[in-house]
């Protein structure tokens, strides 16, 4: 058994999993994904002996994060052979995709649950994402003015979008995956540095103990050899992050000596106030 992406020649072989799975999408609408999204996209999967196990398809996308232009890639159809389920093949597809993110420098990865007890193990948690209706309809002036992280609908976006009946918004997982790319993005209301430590078990690059540097508009991780005013998952910081997690609950593994001074400091970091993401695949 191999872990590879599929050449665009075997795309197609990866369909007949995605029906088995998937029963609930229309003959049409599968028609329509494997002739526009496929036609770009990466398609992981577990082979063995021509015969694909598992998979998950990394879709790509561009995102505006604060005036940012970024790519993150939209894991979808993820999928396994209900026999050769509860064998670690997501896993090892997951483990490979969020590394190949990573040295890409996408910044994170997203996907839309069926349940989110699947994706918690893997540090993935609900990034917020905006529920009020009408939002599709917006221009991206406006979006550019509400929300702090949203999908450019550029021209790549127009010739990959698939026009189907969408949900106004669904709900969302996001996980942190290169955070230099991420960090770019997050200021303080004032300069300012936190020593944290980060503890992540599947991208390892991303753990460790960092010097935090705030800037206004920015902040960057700078290894550290001090004793950390903080520890944190990985999964916490994306939650943070996204507004999902308050300073408070986050200082609770802080010593009670440091709890008010970091709670400060965390006050003062420039979360994301506003998310949108309205995409079916």
């Amino acid at each position: 058994m191999e872990i590879r992406y599929l050449s665009h020649e075997d795309k197609e072989d990866s369909r007949a999993l995605y029906e088995e799975i998937f029963v609930e999408d229309e003959e049409a609408f599968v028609d329509a994904y494997y002739q526009i999204k496929a036609a770009d996209n990466q398609i992981l999967a577990a082979v063995e002996e021509g015969n694909i196990l598992a998979m998950l398809h990394r879709n790509p996308y561009t995102f505006r994060f604060r005036g940012a232009c970024v790519q993150a890639d939209y894991l979808v159809a993820v999928a396994t052979k209900v026999q050769y389920r509860h064998q670690g093949l997501m896993r090892q597809l997951l483990t490979k995709a969020l590394g190949d993110m990573k040295r890409e420098q996408q910044p994170f990865a997203f996907l839309m649950p069926a349940d989110e007890a699947i994706y918690q193990p893997f540090d993935f948690r609900l990034m917020g994402n905006e529920d009020e209706e009408g939002l599709a309809s917006l221009e991206e002036k406006q979006l550019a003015e509400e929300y702090d992280l949203y999908i450019e609908k550029d021209a790549s976006y127009q010739r990959r979008h698939i026009h189907w009946p969408e949900w106004e918004t669904t709900p969302m997982m996001m996980r942190l995956v290169h955070l230099p790319a991420f960090m770019a993005q997050i200021g303080a209301k004032e300069e300012q540095s936190l020593v944290l430590a980060i503890t992540d078990p599947i991208l390892e690059e991303n753990q460790g103990t960092f010097q935090w540097e705030f800037t206004a508009e920015s902040s960057c991780l700078l290894p550290s050899k001090k004793e950390p005013e903080l520890s944190v998952s990985i999964a916490d910081l994306g939650s943070f992050l996204c507004g999902m997690l308050g300073p408070k609950e986050l200082i609770e593994s802080c010593m009670e000596e440091k709890r008010a001074e970091v709670h400060k400091k965390l006050s003062l970091i420039r979360v994301l106030e506003g998310i949108y993401i309205n995409e079916t695949v």
